[in-house]
């Protein structure tokens, strides 16, 4: 800032003495933010290849619970070594104000740390999202792909939501043989077990229908018929209810571990901007930073 002072005919330019210079150096979060992002990815591919390196398909490796475990503290590891260099980048490169207090030095550079996590999980997670979009679509057009083939070797009709009461509707009383229609019969079979997972229940008439049709095609009496489809459909329902279950235990995991990271990463950023700007001052005082004995 500079004041003007106007003595006669001359002009005399007089130099302020304090300057105004931001809290929160912008340019300075956004370096520290690449960074973090940078070395974060560095250390995640180092695990990942290390992972990869020390498992094998043929079960001699660790099991999966255990790189499940290591995957996720190696995550927060890195996350943390990570963020921590982001924040000392953005830290030691904020400009420090003049005449501002200690506290409020430390409290500028530590918010300028955590200003650098905040660009870097919001990037980060835009990627990841992004790649998870694109993951889904491909997998979404390999499963229709597959399920198409499998349909077609069936002889089931694509893509039809309404097959069951198609096949309740068409429904005969006398089972077809064991020759007669065998595709059509088993992709029948498995659009009403399809709807006795979705729906949860077997209806009488289903298990009747099933029994007749494993009567016919494996000379069972309708008694024994019809235990081996309340086990079958049993099974199933168990099978889904597992899966599902498996899902939700992953998903749990994951935003448990996902937060662990995140949390690690924040403290890591702030505590590291704090440690740049305590070099910086040092080093625009012309002292030697302190090494910690040991």
């Amino acid at each position: 800032m500079e004041d003007t002072a106007i003595v006669g005919e001359n002009v005399e330019v007089i130099q302020s003495a304090t300057t105004s210079r931001a809290a929160l150096s912008w340019s300075a979060a956004i370096a520290g933010a690449l960074a973090a992002t940078a070395v974060t990815f560095l250390l995640i591919s180092l695990g990942s290849g290390i992972g990869l390196a020390v498992t094998s398909p043929y079960g001699s490796g660790p099991s999966a619970a255990t790189m499940t475990i290591a995957g996720a503290v190696w995550l927060i590891l890195a996350q943390t070594v990570g963020f921590a260099s982001g924040g000392f980048i953005a830290g030691r490169l904020r400009v420090q104000a003049e005449s501002a207090p200690l506290d409020e030095t430390h409290f500028r550079d530590g918010a300028t740390g955590f200003m650098a996590w905040t660009i870097g999980a919001a990037f980060t997670g835009l990627v990841l999202a992004g790649t998870t979009t694109l993951t889904g679509i491909v997998a979404a057009r390999a499963g229709a792909s597959m399920a198409a083939s499998a349909i077609q070797a069936t002889g089931a009709q694509a893509s039809d939501p309404t097959g069951y009461f198609v096949d309740t509707l068409m429904r005969s009383n006398q089972p077809a043989a064991p020759a007669a229609n065998a595709n059509d019969q088993r992709a029948e079979v498995a659009r009403i077990l399809a709807n006795t997972v979705s729906t949860g229940q077997l209806s009488g008439d289903d298990r009747t229908y099933l029994a007749g049709i494993v009567s016919a095609r494996t000379g069972m009496s309708q008694d024994d018929a019809q235990k081996r489809v309340d086990e079958v459909t049993n099974s199933a329902r168990e099978r889904a209810k597992q899966v599902a279950d498996t899902a939700r235990k992953t998903a749990a995991y994951f935003s448990f571990w996902s937060f662990m990271a995140l949390l690690f990463g924040a403290v890591a950023a702030t505590l590291g901007g704090i440690l740049g700007g305590d070099l910086r001052d040092e080093t625009a005082l012309g002292e030697p930073p302190s090494v910690a004995a040991g």
